[in-house]
């Protein structure tokens, strides 16, 4: 059996994470720039087959590759967030429909849900991987839409990837909210090695206490700076490189990394690499090779200034 991957693309302020798991199905969270994702996937390779379509929220940075997979590949299933109480664009609504016509069974998720993408059920196949996936319940949604503080980043869906020992917790667009639920659900409660850090780094979706309580050796942020909303923001840059500080940790940027690949092996172990491509251009024009420290004292020096 093969090791899992999991790739981290550098599509700059957007997100897309492609797993491939130990029986070589692929998973693949939220899907931006389709040339790259189609780039990535021809790389990792496989039968044509996306085993798990997750579109974490409705936001083009998120979903605007996902037409694309859905005409091309074989998808067999797909999670996404709730659109009851936020409509989202025509765009998404298009997603949502083409879903229905090819009779690909859909999940909107509004609360929590254990998928093995390898097969396999709880207790019996607890050793092999696992995805849990918290999408955002309905009172949160209800209250935040009644004091008109909803926007589409609290509807994301959150994701902790389990095998064996190795952990690894995916927080898409998340904000302070969409964390407390986190917390309800008592899903802060284990480390990790592992965190894609919520909302491209701002002050919004990964404050310092959650670094704390997760405690990963490695953040990955997915972003480039200079992007349209300027993320990671100041505070969160500043966050980062406080963090970073640590003897045991580091945090990654991937408009400085490039695309960042996670082989992890059976006993939990994990290597990094990096292909050190910018956001626009393919992964498969670059050779992977360690991944270079993100100099966040710079950051924060020229944010502030």
């Amino acid at each position: 059996m093969c090791a899992l991957e999991i790739y981290v693309l550098s599509v700059g302020q957007g997100d897309t994470a492609i797993i491939k798991t130990p029986r070589g199905n692929v998973v693949v969270i939220d899907a931006y720039r389709p040339s790259k994702v189609k780039d990535a996937l021809d790389i990792i390779g496989g039968d044509g087959t996306i085993a798990h379509l997750i579109v974490t929220h409705p936001h083009l940075d998120h979903y605007n590759a996902v037409s694309r997979l859905l005409d091309t590949y074989a998808v067999e299933q797909v999670s996404l967030a709730p659109f009851w109480h936020y409509a989202g664009t025509a765009m998404y609504h298009q997603i949502i429909n083409a879903v229905e016509e090819k009779d690909i069974p859909a999940h909107f998720l509004g609360g929590y849900q254990r998928s093995y993408p390898d097969g396999g059920t709880y207790p019996e196949y607890e050793g092999e991987l696992y995805l849990e996936l918290l999408g955002p319940p309905n009172d949160i949604l209800e209250g935040l839409d009644k004091w008109n503080e909803l926007n589409p980043n609290h509807l994301s869906i959150m994701t902790r990837l389990r095998y064996g020992r190795f952990s690894m917790v995916l927080a898409a667009d998340a904000q302070m909210e969409n964390w407390f639920h986190y917390d309800r659900e008592g899903m802060l409660e284990e480390e990790c090695n592992v965190l894609k850090a919520a909302h491209h780094g701002s002050k919004r979706g990964t404050q310092f206490e959650r670094l704390e309580r997760l405690a990963p050796e490695l953040v990955i942020v997915s972003s480039e700076l200079g992007g349209t909303h300027d993320l990671p923001d100041l505070v969160g840059s500043a966050i980062f490189l406080e963090y970073d500080k640590g003897e045991d940790y580091s945090v990654a940027l991937t408009g400085k990394t490039g695309t960042i690949k996670l082989s992890v092996d059976a006993g939990g172990y994990y290597d990094v690499v990096s292909y050190g491509e910018g956001p626009s251009e393919l992964i498969s024009t670059h050779a992977p090779g360690p991944m270079p420290q993100t100099d966040w004292s710079q950051i924060v020096a020229d944010k502030v200034s």
